[in-house]
């Protein structure tokens, strides 16, 4: 019992490190090489050494129907309903949200763009947009990112490269708040009905 509580206390209270490094872009070959670490286990994501399978007839097939399925069940969705969701769930999520990220700890983020569209005025309002958003967010010390608009010619090159911790344990109680607010529980009760009504 003592070791099952133990290694409960470790998974919650021991944080996961991510380390990425992803690139690509126009003329380039794709990299994407994650890290994951927890104490002393490890384990590497590449795409180097990822075989790229071709999709066979049947897996095509089986997309196909799934497509089909799919596409009549966003018909079958009422459009009125996803609004009032939005609305009704939208401070619960945003609140998630929040308390979420300021339970990851960035240890290092990095990120070089290179963008440019065909018309140089897009590529100006696109440039503004991107300096405002990413003007919050490179704040911390830790966070590093270098946007480079190219007004000639429509053009699209990205590094980044980050190392993040998440600790389980510090989602556990952003989780439980949202689950327990009201809006969220009315939905759940109003999902549940549903169900029992089929």
């Amino acid at each position: 019992m003592l070791a099952v509580i133990l290694l409960l206390v470790l998974l919650l209270w021991v944080p996961f490190t991510c380390r990425f490094e992803l690139a690509g872009g126009d003329d380039e070959e794709a990299v994407k090489k994650i890290e994951l670490s927890w104490l002393f286990i490890s384990t590497t994501i590449d795409t180097d050494t990822v075989p790229k399978r071709k999709p066979s007839g049947e897996v095509k097939k089986q997309k196909e129907v799934e497509k089909q399925k799919e596409e009549t069940a966003e018909k079958e969705t009422d459009i009125r309903r996803a609004f009032e969701l939005v609305r009704t769930l939208y401070r619960p999520a945003i609140t998630l949200v929040r308390r979420v990220v300021r339970s990851i700890r960035i240890r290092e983020l990095s990120c070089d763009m290179t963008f440019g569209l065909s018309d140089p005025a897009d590529t100006g309002m696109l440039a503004g947009f991107l300096y405002a958003a990413s003007a919050t967010i490179s704040r911390s010390p830790v966070i590093l990112i270098r946007l480079n608009p190219v007004f000639r010619d429509p053009t699209f090159v990205y590094r980044a490269r980050g190392s993040i911790g998440i600790t389980i344990g510090r989602l556990i109680l952003p989780a439980i708040i949202f689950g327990c607010s009201r809006p969220v529980r009315a939905e759940i009760v109003r999902y549940i009905r549903k169900r029992r009504v089929r």
